[in-house]
């Protein structure tokens, strides 16, 4: 079931995000209990129906596939609005901090606030994308009735017109051909992270870095410039550091390529956030 597996996913990579912050030495909820709740609770009815539409899918076939694909675009834009919701209530919520702790709160909390934007992005061009799969949809058919055994004239046969050719796949690029792009994908994505290196050597670092994620069980494109990052921005060793080890050991997180997307999230979280405290950018855990 792609589509509600895929909102499980964007769920879990979510829930890595602290939901909360430290400020002044007081903890101070990015995301209250009452909010994640119904936030979870949204998520599994949007999940749930994606799951509908992924066995009508997988059928080929649906007794209603003009109200499911209603169904589907109507709750694509449901996440956006609770955030909008949320947004309201924080307001109220924080509006006796002062200036000064309003503005490191907003500063730590950019995180985790912005993965949710990019959550309710996602889910939404999800079951959009759904909605018009299942909209595609045949009704099951109806038994045929009795044959009428008159006899009936034939009509004169005419020529049929070719179909139009559909548009030719785009090709899906191998590892292989990921690893060697991935020199150009630092040089315009992570610039900072390659100042040190040549045209040569990183070339070598990213062949070498490629190998590596290959090894490790990754077996998509996205998995490799994942891991690739990973390696690049947190340093040849991050791997082996003990939080990130224990995400890539996770079984529960999901597939390697799930492991590795998650793992690169929180890498770059921990980097944000020390740039926001102006601390060391090491990747090893930051305390708040």
């Amino acid at each position: 079931m792609a589509f509600a597996n895929r909102i499980n996913d964007l769920a879990r990579t979510l829930s890595q995000y602290p939901t909360f912050v430290t400020v002044m030495g007081n903890k101070v909820d990015v995301r209250t209990k009452e909010q994640l709740g119904t936030l979870s609770a949204e998520t599994a009815k949007l999940e749930a129906l994606a799951a509908e539409g992924d066995t009508a899918i997988a059928n080929g076939t649906c007794t209603d596939p003009a109200g499911l694909s209603s169904r589907l675009d109507f709750n694509a834009p449901q996440i956006s609005s609770l955030l909008t919701a949320f947004a309201a209530q924080d307001s109220e919520r924080l509006k006796s901090m002062s200036i000064i702790s309003k503005q490191k709160f907003d500063a730590y909390a950019k995180n985790r606030l912005g993965a949710e934007k990019r959550f309710a992005e996602e889910v939404s061009q999800l079951l959009t994308q759904e909605s018009q799969a299942v909209g595609q949809l045949e009704k099951p058919q109806q038994p045929k009735p009795a044959p009428d055994l008159t006899p009936q004239p034939k009509p004169e046969p005419r020529p049929q017109r070719a179909p139009k050719p559909g548009p030719k796949p785009k090709p899906v690029m191998s590892l292989q051909e990921v690893i060697a792009s991935l020199p150009g994908y630092m040089q315009v994505n992570h610039p900072e992270a390659i100042s040190d290196f040549d045209a040569d050597s990183l070339k070598v670092a990213c062949d070498t870095a490629g190998e590596s994620a290959i090894k490790l069980g990754v077996k998509t494109p996205d998995g490799i410039v994942d891991y690739a990052t990973v390696q690049f921005t947190g340093g040849a060793n991050v791997t082996s550091q003990a939080w990130a080890s224990a995400i890539l050991k996770d079984k529960a997180l999901g597939t390697i390529d799930d492991r590795v997307a998650i793992l690169n999230n929180a890498l770059q979280a921990r980097l944000s956030l020390a740039s926001v405290l102006g601390a060391d950018t090491s990747p090893e855990p930051i305390n708040s």
